[in-house]
């Protein structure tokens, strides 16, 4: 018989009442209850806890609950919970324990596969790791033998990258990946995430110099040169900077304020204007607006999705206001911190939107390609594992235009790129933009880069067989043999093409009598011997 243990203690010290917090109206014990109810194996559930009302809450879910002591409370070792439950059940039939700890609530362990496993390779001690090989409390299945027993005869682990819930961040990341956007975020028509080809932004700023008609010709080449979204800037220059913030870009000596007081005239009108048009080019235009005032005017036109630079990653009531929106958000990570990340990331969760792309990027411009630190792509997936991580790229166009798609090739499945339609201009972010030229071949050496990916199996594609078939070798016979000669590896050679005896094969041949003659380059078959009759010693 085996039975299903849930350990959920009352007292939590670093998130407080932890185990009946709720994540989609459901409380964490729930979760995993309704886990243990998936199987086909589990007979019954127990809730093993020191709180009465966990207790009770537990029996109200049909599970039975067992009320353990102060000593197996705190950071008491959860073998001794385990064995605790086993003793307070006395069951003789008990042959295993599946613990399930509920501050692992988005698993994704197939439960009856992984006991299905443990009973296959007769394992006394089965858990889950993460992708790091750190345990986490997913999933434990013991046997009566490790219950009963210290050490267990057999240990092993599966991997389960879910959330160990330490914190409110641990809470609130759990919450997002059991949302219905944990794995895919719809940008306008366009679907972004795992398998899907890479969102590329063309990065418009205000290098539309306040022109409507320069800003629809930048829509128009995006589009043309295969971009799938194209983003401005929104902001007002008093609500941004104060008189006294000098520029911290390109050679001309001005104040922020004078800069942006040049490029700050476009309103609601001119926006209803511009993703109208962009939405009969087939392109998703939005901004990235700096105010929360640009926020609610971008809303009312229901732009499809925000944009939140790197020098805003620290203010979290604009973020927060961007987030109630409830339209997806992307959020830049130049010059800040894990902490600063992680806060704002919780910042955007913690108004239950969980739409949210990372992108790494340096906050500089133009960005040195010493500078560009493109394994940030991997570290961002790593630290949040499940969530869309992307590019900003603020280095020079190169010629060839590959550091986006190395950036891709790393993991990146959102690509921004500042972009202009001359660089020449003056103004605005012009020096370090791609021009329509380069964009276009920004973009076909991203989707180049994404067919080169391939589904990464170990395995003859199609495409091999033909030079498989002609330039693996075959087992022949380097001379002639006579029939009757006893093969030894003298005789044989190794030789396109393929359809003989693969060169693997010699102890099968090697040792063996010819029954026929076999002529020199002609392959060797194992129907042409036969196997030397072994005889005893003869009697004295």
């Amino acid at each position: 018989m085996i039975t299903a243990v849930i350990p959920a203690k009352g007292a939590s010290t670093r998130l407080a009442d932890k185990n009946i917090l709720e994540i989609n109206r459901l409380s964490l014990i729930e979760h995993a209850v309704r886990f243990a109810r998936s199987s086909d194996k589990i007979g019954d559930i127990f809730v093993s806890t020191d709180s009465e009302e966990i207790a009770k809450l537990a029996r109200r879910l049909g599970a039975k609950s067992i009320m353990r002591g102060a000593e197996l409370g705190g950071e008491a070792p959860l073998m001794d919970v385990y064995r605790h439950a086993l003793k307070e059940m006395n069951n003789g039939d008990i042959t295993h324990i599946v613990g399930i700890q509920p501050d692992n609530p988005d698993r994704r362990t197939d439960l009856d596969g992984a006991i299905a496993y443990a009973l296959e390779k007769n394992i006394d001690y089965l858990f889950t790791v993460d992708r790091d090989g750190h345990r986490n409390g997913s999933l434990t299945i013991l046997s009566l033998n490790a219950l009963t027993s210290e050490p267990s005869l057999y240990a092993s682990s599966i991997r389960d990258d879910c959330t160990n819930i330490h914190s409110r961040g641990d809470f609130l990341m759990a919450s997002r990946n059991l949302s219905e956007s944990s794995d895919f975020i719809f940008l306008g028509q366009r679907k972004i995430g795992p398998g899907e080809p890479v969102f590329i932004v063309a990065e418009a700023a205000c290098n539309h110099m306040c022109d409507i008609g320069l800003a629809r010709e930048m829509i128009d080449r995006a589009a043309e040169a295969g971009a799938d979204g194209i983003k401005f800037q929104t902001y007002k220059a008093e609500r941004l900077v104060t008189d006294r913030a000098d520029a911290f870009w390109g050679d001309e000596k001005i104040s922020q304020l004078e800069y942006y007081k040049r490029l700050d005239r476009f309103g609601a009108e001119e926006y209803a204007d511009l993703f109208a048009y962009a939405r009969k080019k087939e392109i998703v235009a939005f901004s990235s607006p700096f105010d929360e005032q640009s926020v609610d005017m971008l809303a009312e036109l229901n732009m499809p999705v925000y944009k939140i630079a790197s020098c805003d990653i620290t203010n979290l009531n604009l973020i927060r206001h961007i987030a109630r929106v409830g339209k997806p958000v992307i959020l830049s990570t130049g010059a800040s911190s894990p902490d600063e990340i992680d806060g704002a990331v919780e910042a955007v969760f913690d108004e239950g939107n969980y739409q949210l792309i990372l992108l790494a990027c340096t906050l500089s411009y133009p960005t040195e390609y010493s500078d560009a630190n493109l394994l940030r792509i991997r570290t961002l997936k790593e630290r949040y594992p499940r969530m869309i991580v992307g590019l900003s790229d603020h280095t020079e166009p190169d010629e060839q235009m590959v550091v986006p798609s190395i950036a891709v090739s790393l993991g990146a499945q959102m690509i921004e790129k500042h972009y202009t339609l001359d660089r020449s201009m003056k103004g605005s972010g012009h020096f370090f933009a791609v021009d329509p030229g380069d964009l276009k071949k920004m973009v076909k050496n991203i989707r180049l880069t994404e067919s080169l990916f391939g589904d990464g199996l170990l395995d003859v594609a199609l495409s091999e067989e033909r030079a498989r078939a002609s330039a693996r070798r075959s087992i022949v016979a380097e001379r002639t043999i006579k029939m009757g000669e006893i093969i030894t590896d003298e005789m044989l050679g190794f030789k396109r093409p393929a359809g003989g005896l693969g060169a693997n094969r010699t102890g099968e041949v090697v040792g063996k009598r010819a029954r026929t003659e076999i002529e020199r380059d002609r392959f060797i078959d194992l129907g042409d011997l036969e196997p030397i009759e072994r005889t005893g010693e003869p009697s004295p």
